[in-house]
């Protein structure tokens, strides 16, 4: 009897854990669908903004300041996008092998990084990387701005205090077949041959939309929309990826407690049925001994 009530015990413990994660499942899978959401209504903003680059680049593209085609220097900044919560498996630790393997291409380079995500800077620190600053990831839609907006902020102290020319953004980005795969895109300096291509786009009217303010000064507008832009879906992008991780280890986390409690109901059964035979032959044995005395009492 003892070892039915422990039985009961895990089976009910087992189904309230089956419980909280299925529900933390749902909960991902929502998540994940409002950051591919946020990401795809970026679509049509970043069209309008290479259309705007499109305009100056086609008009100026000869006389466009120097300060557009700063070349790369030797100084990096590294923004780096990790975990903002636990229970994702091995997120983190695949940027930061990913981290390793561009630090090993690029040696001769000298790197600034900013990291988002407690666990990835404390992981990074300990391999004997230098973190000038943590940022928290947020934990919803709404927060990716105040995230954008900072780390422009921190972009903009690099350029001016330590001259770095040259920005790179590094993130896992979710698929479909492997879960996530870490990436990276160069935000700063915009690439000639990237500007070439934009400059060369058929416009979809016949006549091209006329500015009056100086092509430098807007192209850096529309540069800084660029890179905020590309910010907010790097950011929604390593947010999605990381759910989608997260969404993974709570189907693998579901089917094994399926199969414990399966175990456990197996379990529970057969010793129910021992139980229950051996009250059964209990009975039988009283029975047959109450016989027993009566014929005894009968002689």
């Amino acid at each position: 009897m003892q070892r039915l009530e422990q039985l009961q015990r895990k089976l009910k413990n087992a189904e309230d854990l089956r419980s909280v994660v299925h529900t933390m499942k749902i909960m991902s899978a929502v998540e994940i669908y409002q950051f591919e959401e946020a990401v795809e209504s970026l679509r049509d903003y970043f069209d309008t903004i290479e259309m705007g680059m499109q305009v100056v680049l086609k008009k100026v593209f000869e006389e466009t300041p120097a300060p557009l085609f700063s070349t790369e220097t030797e100084k990096e900044g590294w923004l780096i996008l990790g975990s903002g919560q636990g229970l994702c498996g091995s997120f983190d630790k695949v940027i930061a092998d990913f981290i390793h393997q561009k630090k090993t291409e690029g040696a001769n380079s000298r790197v600034q990084i900013y990291t988002c995500g407690e666990r990835l800077g404390d992981l990074l620190m300990k391999d004997g990387f230098t973190i000038d600053k943590k940022f928290e990831m947020p934990g919803s839609v709404s927060g990716i701005i105040g995230l954008v907006l900072e780390l422009i902020s921190g972009i903009e102290h690099w350029q001016m205090e330590l001259n770095i020319q040259t920005v790179r953004v590094f993130h896992n980005q979710p698929t479909q077949k492997r879960g996530f795969v870490p990436i990276f895109q160069n935000l700063l300096p915009p690439k000639t041959a990237w500007m070439n291509r934009i400059k060369e786009k058929k416009w979809p009217t016949n006549k091209l939309p006329q500015f009056k303010i100086d092509s430098g000064v807007l192209f850096q507008k529309l540069l800084r929309q660029y890179l905020f832009v590309s910010l907010y879906r790097a950011v929604a992008e390593s947010l999605a990826a990381e759910y989608s991780s997260r969404l993974l280890a709570m189907q693998r986390a579901e089917q094994k407690i399926d199969e414990r409690l399966e175990q456990l109901k197996q379990s529970y059964s057969t010793e129910r049925q021992s139980a229950i035979t051996e009250e059964l032959l209990d009975i039988i044995a009283g029975f047959e001994a109450i016989q027993s005395r009566e014929k005894e009492i009968m002689e």
